[in-house]
């Protein structure tokens, strides 16, 4: 006769007690869930346990878990050395860490003792028979009897036959029922348990919800796919929520009173505003870089817009050949500090003023009235009111240097009127065979020019 007694079973089964030995009667058994489940006891990742291609069957792979779209799935276990009861050596129990070699009492259930393994009905009609460490892999259970303590010394003369025992992958009772184990014998197991989440830690619903009353919740993050939900009423979360879908809200405003601390990515580049023309949002703060493509972009203010950096500011620089504007054709533009220029400056429009103490140019010639070929131009050293001064320049008329005398040449003057000619002085060895034509050939254009004979020392004075 076996040492299972499936009459003592069934009835401790139904009156929700968990059945162990013979050795203990009915009252001293450990109450456990058998037909009121709880919501810890049902699995809401069923559909995810593979029925085929299971990943694990050897030792390398102890403690290894299946995963699914980041979740843990199944955990596999290999050659683990169970725990027997201290009533008698019939049965053991799948404890982790592994209790004492004495054994633990059966009447209670004990801490870390691992339930919800995976059965043979969860993959393919051919692997119905296949054990956790076949080749390929099934969920059945792979059992060894030994009195060695190191599990890698296991061979197949310590495989137990199915005959001898039951197994309860619910709750993760081993039961013998016949060849019971010795005293000295040592029990290991390889087997594949549910680890994925159940009703009391996560849902996950391929059809439809229908709500008629609140739904209401409180904890940490849940994660979840929907494909459509709905509510007329109010949906209020008192923990965190995670949607991976899209999410459209309807009505006048949207109000957050918590801080992001994700990234604000929009579907699309380039589609979507922040804010219209007429729904302007107030200030924004910002700590890190700003990077913008498209355009135009504006930046408007009716007061001031203050732009400020620690180390430099930078405009322009990225891309060689834009054109830079700044001020309006009315505004008026003060740089505060020093100016660097690298390239060329070219200065368009009536008076340029400079008001500085001394004006320093590294350049050997300063080219003035470059925007013509003909007609006046020269320096005004300013000896009167607004502007007005003493000038300096070339008469094109008399293709001469000239000077105007005080106040005589105003500060947006265009031509000279010379009160004196520069004199100037050439000399040769010889005296001057004509009328010097350096500058003109009138008798005007060379009037006080002087010529010296080097050779002679004589001087020659043209009017």
């Amino acid at each position: 006769m076996g040492l299972i007694d499936s009459g003592s079973k069934s009835n401790r089964l139904l009156a929700s007690r968990r059945f162990t030995s013979t050795d203990l009667n009915t009252s001293q058994e450990a109450f456990t869930e058998v037909l009121d489940l709880q919501s810890s006891e049902i699995y809401t990742q069923g559909t995810s346990i593979t029925s085929s291609g299971l990943p694990y069957s050897g030792s390398a792979h102890s403690g290894n878990y299946h995963t699914v779209k980041g979740d843990n799935i199944s955990k596999f276990w290999y050659r683990f050395r169970l725990t027997k009861s201290n009533v008698d050596s019939d049965v053991w129990f799948f404890i982790s860490p592994t209790g004492s070699a004495t054994g633990v009492t059966p009447q209670l259930i004990q801490d870390g003792q691992q339930t919800n393994f995976i059965s043979p009905k969860y993959s393919i009609v051919s692997l119905a028979n296949a054990t956790a460490e076949d080749s390929p892999p099934g969920y059945g259970i792979k059992v060894f009897k030994s009195t060695s303590m190191d599990s890698a010394s296991l061979d197949s003369g310590d495989v137990v036959s199915g005959n001898d025992y039951q197994f309860d992958y619910k709750t993760g009772v081993l039961q013998f029922n016949d060849n019971k184990p010795s005293s000295s014998d040592i029990i290991y197991m390889s087997a594949y348990q549910y680890v994925g989440k159940t009703l009391e830690t996560g849902l996950k619903v391929d059809g439809d919800i229908e709500v008629t009353g609140n739904v209401s919740g409180s904890g940490t993050t849940s994660t979840g796919s929907f494909a459509y939900i709905h509510g007329s009423g109010n949906l209020y979360v008192a923990g965190e929520g995670e949607f991976g879908g899209s999410l459209t809200f309807g009505g006048d405003a949207i109000t957050i009173t918590s801080d992001y601390s994700s990234s604000l990515i929009p579907a699309n580049s380039d589609e979507f505003n922040l804010g219209s023309e007429s729904k302007k949002w107030d200030t924004l703060f910002l700590s890190g870089s700003v990077s913008a493509s498209g355009g135009p972009h504006w930046l408007d203010s009716d007061s001031t817009i203050n732009i400020d950096a620690g180390t430099q500011i930078s405009i322009g620089t990225a891309n060689s050949g834009v054109p830079i504007s700044i001020g309006h054709t009315t505004s008026e533009v003060t740089i505060n500090d020093n100016l660097t220029i690298t390239g060329n400056l070219d200065v368009v429009g009536s008076l340029t003023t400079i008001e500085s103490s001394n004006v320093r140019v590294a350049d050997r010639f300063l080219q003035l009235a470059s925007g013509s070929t003909s007609g006046d131009g020269g320096i005004i050293v300013t000896t009167g009111a607004n502007g007005v001064g003493t000038a300096l320049g070339y008469d094109d008329s008399a293709k001469r240097w000239s000077l105007t005398k005080e106040d005589d040449t105003a500060e947006d003057a265009t031509s000279i009127t010379p009160r004196q000619y520069v004199v100037s002085v050439s000399g040769s060895a010889a005296d001057p065979s004509g009328n010097p034509s350096d500058f003109g050939s009138a008798a005007g254009d060379r009037i006080g020019m002087i010529h010296i004979n080097t050779s002679t020392g004589d001087i020659f004075i043209f009017s």
